[in-house]
């Protein structure tokens, strides 16, 4: 069985056939022990025709926006992301940009990109009174968006762990430069004073490069320049140097373990990704598949969340008793979950039974209240024809939130049918699943690229190798005493070379100058 969609003449068909995808043609494969020649159950069908009958309809791209806005709230789709960026990159449109824009946020109001490209719209139209707030939406709505929050979590934490590791790499590489030259020369004075100044640089930059050439990669540059800047400063510069070489442990270890899940999550769970599909209004047959396997399966082997996913498509496809019978199944294997419970009682609402409607609702409003509960139960006392009930659970709504029963009664006034407002499946409990898969392979390959060897396989080799490196700099720096230079001029200072410093470290002409100046 195939649910066809109506065809559309000219550019609008083709952006429906970019918004739906595969979606057209979706089956659903049944579970079971062995193979099975075909499912027994007709599959579900998405309710992709409402959504193109109302695109369909002649008339301006308002006008058009607005009936799919409707549709989509009578569906329970909060957001139409694929219809939507079909409109804002149709180019061949005749609509202006500023239109196309405009009817993206009106069926997409949770989408990022439909917002930005209003604001830039407007900022090119020069009405910078509508371009302020339209960035200000696109920005607001970057963490809320499911797609948005794995990219933006993905690129922060991946740009954080580089920027980090690099800004510590530098801060110790300015020390180390600043430092090098009077442990070039100590050195050098350790070994054999009459080497040249040339050696005893190269001999410093050779043993600094050590933990480099040992495979350490980017790390043993950062140990070689950690090590040369402890040798020689003051107390201050010390702990400042240290204060790097901890950020880029952290940027090693911690941050790219948190890169590393942020990066896995956007493949790391099919089921949940399919499930936010269907949510966000569009599945093909390779998802639908996916979340009926796992649907279908035995009570030990359900996955929930593919059970709410398929139960709220079947809503929306109009199959309210395969959708009350997901929603029952639901509801005996999980915890009282308020989106669960609203969506079980608008499907009973829907299917004329307001009594079990008003007993998911109590027990929604129990866990959690909410202005959308109390409307939705007011809704349900309505067609149990309680007057009295009715009013209160409206007052009730309206003292919690009046903006939201506003909202919740024009999308009631517009509808043909009855309504009851649906909840989104919750955005936390998807991201939870997909941060919850193993980001070791991930982290280890973000890791590699700047500590390949020891360092960055163990936080705790980091800490003894760069501890060592420390007890190691320090050491040399009291066998015996290192050179200075003036504060002054910046001459070196060596008293094995016979320029001793005065007490308080500037040069003898420094000091001369100085007495002068005071006479």
């Amino acid at each position: 069985m195939r649910a066809q969609s109506p065809s559309l003449p000219g550019t609008d068909a083709a952006a429906l056939a970019v918004a739906a995808g595969t979606a057209s043609e979706v089956a659903v494969l049944p579970v079971a022990a062995a193979p099975a020649p075909a499912p027994s159950a007709p599959p579900i069908s998405f309710a992709l025709d409402r959504l193109a009958r109302a695109w369909g309809v002649a008339g301006e791209l308002g006008e058009r926006a607005a009936r799919v806005r409707i549709e989509a709230d009578e569906l329970g789709i909060a957001s139409v992301d694929p219809l939507a960026r079909a409109v804002l990159y149709d180019h061949a449109a005749s609509a202006p940009p500023r239109a196309r824009a405009e009817a993206a946020v009106r069926m997409a109001p949770r989408l990022p990109a439909a917002h930005a490209a209003l604001a830039r719209a407007a900022w090119d139209a020069g009405d910078f009174r509508a371009a302020v707030p339209a960035a200000w939406n696109a920005v607001r709505t970057l963490p809320a968006h499911f797609d948005a929050w794995l990219w933006l979590g993905a690129t922060a934490s991946v740009l954080a762990m580089l920027a980090l590791a690099s800004g510590a790499l530098l801060f110790l590489g300015a020390r180390a430069f600043a430092t090098g030259r009077f442990l070039a020369h100590d050195v050098g004075d350790l070994v054999e004073p009459s080497m040249p100044a040339f050696a005893r640089v190269a001999a410093v930059a050779a043993l600094a490069g050590i933990p480099a050439a040992l495979g350490e990669g980017w790390a043993g540059v950062a140990l070689g320049l950690f090590a040369i800047a402890l040798f020689a400063g003051s107390r201050e510069q010390r702990a400042a140097v240290v204060a790097a070489a901890l950020c880029f442990g952290a940027a090693v270890h911690p941050i790219a373990q948190i890169a590393g899940s942020r990066v896995a999550a956007v493949a790391s769970d099919a089921i949940a990704a399919a499930s936010w599909a269907a949510e966000s209004g569009i599945v093909d047959a390779v998802d639908a598949a996916r979340l009926a396997r796992a649907a279908d399966a035995d009570a030990d082997g359900r996955d929930p969340l593919a059970l709410q996913a398929l139960a709220q498509w079947a809503r929306r496809s109009g199959d309210l008793r395969a959708a009350d019978a997901r929603y029952t199944a639901l509801l005996e294997g999980a915890g009282p979950d308020p989106v669960v419970l609203n969506n079980a009682a608008s499907v009973k609402l829907a299917l004329g039974e307001p009594a079990a409607a008003i007993d998911l609702y109590r027990r929604a409003i129990a866990v959690e209240a909410s202005a959308l509960l109390w409307f939705n139960l007011s809704q349900a006392h309505g067609a149990a024809i309680d007057v009295e009930q009715h009013d209160r659970a409206l007052a009730a709504a309206q003292s919690l939130d009046p903006r939201v029963v506003s909202d919740l009664t024009e999308r009631l006034a517009a509808a043909r049918t009855p309504y009851a407002a649906e909840l989104a499946l919750s955005q936390d409990r998807v991201r939870d699943r997909v941060l919850a898969g193993d980001a070791r392979t991930a982290a280890a390959e973000l890791r590699r690229r700047i500590a390949p060897g020891r360092i960055g396989r163990s936080p705790w080799a980091a800490l003894a190798v760069f501890g060592g490196a420390a007890l190691l700099a320090l050491a040399l720096a009291r066998r015996f005493e290192a050179s200075s230079a003036c504060p002054d001029c910046g001459a070196h200072q060596c008293r094995r070379c016979g320029a001793t410093p005065r007490g308080d470290g500037r040069c003898e002409p420094c000091q001369r100058r100085r007495f002068q100046g005071r006479a």
